[in-house]
């Protein structure tokens, strides 16, 4: 206990709530109930203000996460699908536009197509190579020059058609044959063998000597 007149001590006012409630109860008994009740709620609000501040600052400040880009482009599904659709075209005893499983390549094409005909030039397509969806695959016959496209592909003939070795969508390819006459040409040479020169195209019924005229530098036997 300090002598009466003496200073603060060097530790400063005390802050034990103790001795705040020990100080409280002897003003009570000096100054009535009334009083002391204002006082110690002005003294709990004082105290509850103090921490919920301390709590305040002491919280850490929130994280802000990014918003989503506006606008961002969704994700490219990068499966590749199960069956593709392609156009087999050429030398082979069915061409056309056949559904297959991803994975096929050149020669199971070929041969799902009933394989090559007589004259095919295999060796003008990569047997080994995989299809891909949408591609188109020529095989020519031997001693055609096939057109190329922009994206590398053999898409026909510029040389002139064997007629008898053609298919009959490769025959619909000359001037003025369409599919009747293409199968007409099939059909005559099945009944009476190889056309020995393109005057027998005469023949077969349908072609006549204008349209043999025009056949002339597009065709071959």
């Amino acid at each position: 206990m300090r002598a009466p007149g003496a200073g603060p001590s060097a530790d400063g006012p005390s802050t034990d709530w103790r001795s705040a409630l020990a100080e409280l109860a002897g003003v009570a008994r000096r100054a009535g109930t009334v009083p002391v009740l204002v006082a110690a709620g002005a003294l709990v609000a004082v105290v509850g203000v103090g921490f919920l501040v301390g709590v305040w600052h002491g919280a850490p400040a929130p994280i802000e996460l990014p918003a989503a880009a506006q606008g961002a482009p969704l994700p490219i599904a990068t499966t590749q699908p199960s069956m593709l659709r392609v156009h087999l075209a050429g030398a082979v005893a069915q061409p056309g536009l056949y559904e297959i499983p991803a994975g096929f390549r050149v020669g199971d094409l070929v041969d799902a197509a009933g394989g090559p005909v007589a004259g095919a030039d295999l060796a003008a397509v990569n047997l080994a190579e995989r299809m891909r969806d949408g591609q188109q695959i020529y095989v020519p016959l031997v001693g055609e020059q096939p057109v190329i496209d922009a994206g590398g592909a053999a898409t026909g003939t510029t040389g002139p058609i064997d007629v008898n070795a053609a298919t009959a969508p490769q025959l619909e390819g000359l001037p003025g044959i369409g599919p009747s006459l293409a199968a007409a040409i099939v059909a005559y040479r099945s009944e009476n063998g190889p056309f020995a020169t393109l005057d027998e195209l005469e023949e077969v019924p349908g072609i006549g000597p204008a349209k043999l005229s025009q056949l002339r530098t597009h065709a071959k036997v």
